[in-house]
């Protein structure tokens, strides 16, 4: 059953989201007080707060927030399914699913918001989750009690270009609570384990989960329906993505230089990819991987350019070590430069000449 969220949520006028690939996640600094805030990367307390002690869920909730937020992929997981064998859906493979999760700012909504938006299939248009998360402390239990929201109408709000126009729009009579599905989060080491109260409390609509799971560190975002009747208990293994901008540059004469950079694009490291058309008309794809690479066992860094999809025959690619925040390729007839994603390497890339 779904009700409308309470007074609690006000019409939405000042809705702050901190965006992970559409713009760079930047950990702010505190301002030093006599009471010690106990939040790790949060945003600075506002002047006007009364300074106060912050319980053990709180503090717990401060630092969930500072590691959720991001950009998430299985891309990693169906290349290993693959590899065994599971290369379908009906031979047992996940579907691709991408995740954005951001923290909402806004306290006159709540305290600590988070939402997050999910497309399948790396189709940007293929919106399958809309949800805004409440994070409430429950100190009696030692837990973290999550209230989930649907969004009525779901379009994508993290990609548009009009972001804060959407985001402004919004009423509250856009938000729906999901009844009978709060998700009860714990700390297990390094992670957040996180369980629903309800036996019925599923991925989505369509599906009769006993219950829905998730787990939650700071590289990596997993979620399961575990279905008592199908006992298909796998989980959704979604790894971290960081966020680059890549210059691509054309030959202004074929084999020749100077170059001549036709695009600036986004992209993350966990199977982003980019479609365009080569200038002798053939269609090309770029795509960027942070993988695991079973002849050096290593995780390694690497963009490919193919021909016609990413199931084409591969023209030429690069690779870099783990963790690298720079990577390119220049074999004559095209030129990639793509640096990590922060407001430095955006001017810098504004400013390079096409010849330089």
């Amino acid at each position: 059953m779904i009700k409308v969220l309470g007074q609690s949520l006000t019409l939405i006028s000042c809705f702050t989201l901190f965006i992970s690939c559409n713009e760079s996640i930047e950990t702010q600094s505190h301002v030093a007080k006599e009471v010690v805030y106990a939040s790790i990367g949060a945003n600075p307390i506002d002047q006007e707060v009364v300074e106060r002690k912050y319980t053990l869920m709180e503090r717990e909730i401060e630092y969930l927030l500072t590691i959720w937020p991001g950009e998430y992929d299985n891309v990693e997981q169906l290349s290993f399914e693959k590899d065994v064998g599971r290369n379908s859906i009906e031979k047992g493979q996940h579907k691709r699913v991408h995740s954005t999760v951001t923290r909402v700012n806004n306290k006159s909504l709540s305290q600590y918001l988070l939402y997050l938006e999910e497309y399948e299939h790396n189709d940007t248009n293929q919106i399958t989750k809309q949800h805004i998360y409440e994070l409430l402390p429950e100190d009696d239990i030692a837990s973290i009690r999550v209230k989930r929201y649907n969004i009525e109408d779901a379009q994508s709000i993290w990609r548009s270009k009009d972001v804060e126009e959407k985001i402004n729009n919004l009423k509250k009579s856009n938000f729906l609570l999901v009844e009978s599905c709060d998700i009860i989060l714990q700390r297990e080491g390094k992670e957040f384990i996180g369980t629903s109260e309800s036996q019925s409390c599923s991925l989505d609509h369509s599906s009769s989960a006993a219950n829905f799971q998730i787990r939650i560190s700071k590289e990596r975002f997993s979620f399961r329906n575990k279905n008592e009747k199908s006992q298909r208990e796998d989980w959704y293994i979604l790894e971290k993505a960081r966020c680059f901008v890549c210059m691509v540059d054309f030959p202004r004469e074929p084999g020749g230089r100077p170059v001549n950079t036709k695009y600036y694009v986004d992209m993350h490291d966990q199977g982003g990819q980019f479609d365009f058309d080569y200038d002798d008309g053939r269609h090309m794809v770029l795509t960027m991987r942070n993988t695991w690479s079973y002849g050096m066992q290593r995780n390694t860094f690497v963009i490919v350019i193919q021909e016609e999809s990413i199931d084409g025959p591969t023209l030429i690619y690069s690779w870099g070590s783990d963790g690298a925040d720079r990577i390119g390729m220049n074999p004559g007839w095209i030129r990639i430069q793509c640096d990590l994603k922060n407001e430095n390497n955006i001017e810098l890339q504004q400013k390079l000449r096409p010849d330089s």
